[in-house]
C-alpha cells in the first residue's frame, strides 16, 4: 500500500512541475509569430494562446514551395498544450492513487 502512495505522491509533483519546467523552452508557432509581426506594424501587442505555443526539439531547413508559402523539413515539434494534458493526466492518476490507498480496516479472521 505504501508503495502506491509514493507512487501517487509522485504523480502529483510531476503533474505539477512538469509544464511549468517546459514553460521557458515554449515559442510561438510559425503562424503565431507571423500574427505578432502583422499586428506589431499596426502597434497592437499579441500575446500568442496556449495552443500557438510549442517547444521545439530540432530545428529543421525552411523550404519555400511558392511565392509566400514553405514549409519546414525535418522539424520535430511538440504542442505545448500537450505536455500541460500530460501533466494534469499525471496529477489526476496521482490524486486516483491517493484515493485508493486511503486508510483501510484490516479484518480480523477468526
Amino acid at each position: 500500500m505504501w508503495g502506491l502512495k509514493r507512487v501517487g505522491i509522485a504523480l502529483i509533483i510531476v503533474g505539477a512541475f512538469f509544464p511549468s519546467v517546459l514553460y521557458p523552452f515554449a515559442r510561438p508557432t510559425t503562424s503565431a509569430s507571423l500574427m505578432q509581426i502583422a499586428l506589431a506594424t499596426k502597434g497592437v501587442r499579441y500575446e500568442p494562446r496556449l495552443n500557438n505555443l510549442e517547444i521545439v526539439i530540432k530545428k529543421g531547413e525552411w523550404e519555400k514551395t511558392g511565392k509566400n508559402t514553405g514549409h519546414f523539413e525535418g522539424r520535430i515539434a511538440v504542442p505545448y498544450h500537450y505536455t500541460v494534458a500530460a501533466g494534469v493526466t499525471a496529477a489526476f492518476i496521482g490524486v486516483c492513487l491517493m484515493a485508493l490507498t486511503g486508510k483501510s480496516k484490516k479484518r480480523e479472521t477468526s
